[in-house]
C-alpha cells in the first residue's frame, strides 16, 4: 500500500529521497502553524500540493528516579544542522497530503473529532452540506480537516470550506450513460452524488491508501477542468479534477497510475477518494 504522498506525485513507498525531503521540510517549512497542541511545519510546492508535517507537543510523562551521574562519553558529534533535523524527524508524529484548488463550499460544521491521543494535531470534522438540486435535505459529511488543531470551533458554525479528495481510484466515462452502463451495482450510484463507504464496501477496487475514520467517500460527477500537474520535487506528474456534484464542487489529486479513462473536461468521473478539508472563512 502507498502511503498518500503518491497522489501528489511522490514514489509509491517513502524513499531516502523521499526521507530526506521530509527532513527538509522539518528542518526549512515554507511556513509554521502553531496551537496549543503543538505545530505543524507546512511544504507550499508551485504546482499547489501542500505536505503539513504533524509535531505535537511532548506528552507528559512519570519521573523516574535520578540516575548517579556517568562519566560523559567522548562522541563525534554530527553537524548542528543534522542534528536538528534527525531530531525534529524523531518527533514527527503524522502528515496531511493537502493540494489548493477552486473548491469553495458554503456548510455547516457540526463538531470535531480527534483521531489518536498520540497525535492531537489530527482530527476529522463532522458537516452538513446542501443539496444544490433542491430536491434532498442536507447530508452528512466528514473529513479530515487540515489544520485540525489550529482551527478549533465551538458548536455549529457555518463556513466555507475548501474540499480535496486524495483519489484512491478513478473512472473516467465519456458520457453519462456510459458510466450507468459500465459500472459494478456495488460502485452504481446517481450522477451527482456522494456516499460514504468503508474499504470493504469497495474491496473489489483495491484501495492504494491508508484511510482515516469515516472520510472515505464514494463520489461521482462531471469534470469541470481538468490539469496535468508536475510535482517540483520529484519531477513526476499528477493530476488535478475540479468535479462538479450536487453538494458542490470539489477538487481531486489523483496518481496517474490510479486513473482509467479519459479526464477530460465534460466527461462523467467517479472516483473512491479519502476526504479532506480546509476551511476558507467562517461565517
Amino acid at each position: 500500500m502507498c502511503t498518500r504522498l503518491h497522489a501528489i506525485g511522490f514514489p509509491c513507498e517513502i524513499d531516502r529521497t523521499t526521507a530526506k525531503t521530509m527532513d527538509g521540510i522539518s528542518a526549512n517549512p515554507s511556513k509554521r502553524v502553531a496551537s496549543v497542541a503543538g505545530e505543524y511545519r507546512v511544504w507550499r510546492g508551485g504546482s499547489g500540493a501542500e505536505i503539513w508535517l504533524h509535531y505535537p507537543k511532548p506528552l507528559a510523562v512519570k519521573a523516574r528516579a535520578a540516575k548517579p551521574p556517568q562519566a560523559p562519553k567522548p562522541v563525534q558529534a554530527p553537524s548542528a544542522q543534522a542534528s536538528v533535523a534527525k531530531a525534529d524527524l524523531g518527533e514527527l508524529q503524522g502528515m496531511t497530503i493537502f493540494h489548493r484548488g477552486a473548491s469553495d463550499i458554503k456548510m455547516r460544521l457540526d463538531r470535531r473529532m480527534a483521531i489518536s491521543k498520540q497525535n492531537p494535531l489530527d482530527g476529522v470534522c463532522l458537516a452538513y452540506l446542501d443539496d444544490l438540486t433542491g430536491s434532498g435535505r442536507p447530508a452528512p459529511f466528514v473529513f479530515e480537516q487540515v489544520g485540525f488543531a489550529a482551527e478549533p470551533f465551538q458548536g455549529a458554525i457555518s463556513a466555507r470550506v475548501q474540499i480535496l479528495g486524495l483519489a484512491q481510484k478513478v473512472w473516467a466515462y465519456a458520457r453519462e450513460k456510459d458510466y450507468l452502463a459500465a459500472t459494478p451495482p456495488k460502485r452504481l450510484i446517481g450522477p451527482g452524488a456522494l456516499t460514504m463507504v468503508e474499504p470493504e464496501d469497495v474491496a473489489e477496487a483495491g484501495l492504494v491508501y491508508k484511510t482515516k475514520p469515516a472520510t472515505l467517500w464514494l463520489v461521482t460527477g462531471v469534470i469541470r477542468r481538468s490539469m496535468r500537474l508536475v510535482n517540483p520535487l520529484t519531477g513526476a506528474s499528477y493530476a488535478w479534477v475540479l468535479l462538479a456534484t450536487d453538494r458542490g464542487e470539489i477538487d481531486l489529486v489523483a496518481n496517474p497510475a490510479v486513473i482509467q479513462g479519459d479526464i477530460s473536461a465534460g466527461h462523467t468521473l467517479q472516483t473512491v477518494a479519502s476526504m479532506c478539508g480546509r476551511i476558507i472563512a467562517r461565517g
